[in-house]
């Protein structure tokens, strides 16, 4: 068993109660949105409803904006809290491979959960809302849902560089540096903005990849 095989294994069994509840929180929110707009569309009619949709960035589905992030949050805390907590995280950094690789190993685990969360939630959405909405209402969904899903993802590796970083005083500057670049994310639910910032979003993801090993270091150099 390789290197990936064994870590990710061992990070599922930490994480895999966690990503049952997201899945069901994504199923149980997309038929909500589902009742909700249905609802909207026999009170104030269709055109009515598609030209909220259309022309004035209201989103389909608001509560995504919370569990997307928040999904990647609980990710992080779920996975390297516990490592900290019962000391696991320096036998892990003391297996006889790179340190560079272990820790690429446990970040690509969280990410490539998320991604498949996010993917599975887009299709689920695509899917059920397409029935009642035109493509245009579909593509809008889209792109609402880009700057929370990256929310997720810059979430999850932001909040494992708080979770592993061993000073306090730094931790707290790592959280305060966290809140700046995530609220980037949120300043509007009108997809339009996200549109013309794609670059910006790839480099807070990014940024929140590479931000992990320096607290990862950190921690490996003992600091205090």
């Amino acid at each position: 068993m390789n290197l990936f095989k064994a870590l990710s294994y061992k990070e599922w069994t930490k994480t895999k109660r966690l990503i049952q509840v997201v899945l069901a929180l994504v199923i149980a929110i997309t038929v909500y949105s589902y009742i909700e707009l249905t609802y909207s569309i026999r009170i104030n009619e269709a055109v009515n409803v598609w030209y909220n949709y259309i022309y004035q960035g209201t989103s389909l589905s608001p509560l995504m904006m919370y569990l997307l992030p928040l999904a990647g949050i609980s990710l992080a805390i779920v996975q390297y809290v516990p490592e900290m907590t019962n000391k696991r995280l320096k036998l892990t950094l003391h297996l006889p491979y790179s340190e560079t690789g272990i820790v690429s190993s446990m970040l690509v685990y969280g990410y490539s959960i998320l991604i498949l969360l996010f993917v599975f939630t887009v299709i689920l959405l695509v899917v059920v809302i397409h029935t009642v909405m035109p493509l245009e209402v579909i593509k809008m969904m889209l792109w609402q849902l880009l700057p929370w899903m990256v929310g997720g993802l810059s979430g999850y590796g932001l909040t494992a560089w708080i979770c592993v970083e061993p000073q306090w005083r730094q931790r707290v500057l790592n959280i305060i540096i966290t809140l700046v670049l995530l609220s980037v994310l949120f300043l509007t639910v009108y997809p339009e903005l996200y549109s013309k910032s794609v670059l910006e979003l790839i480099i807070i993801s990014l940024l929140s990849f590479v931000f992990p090993f320096h607290s990862f270091m950190r921690f490996k150099q003992g600091i205090q």
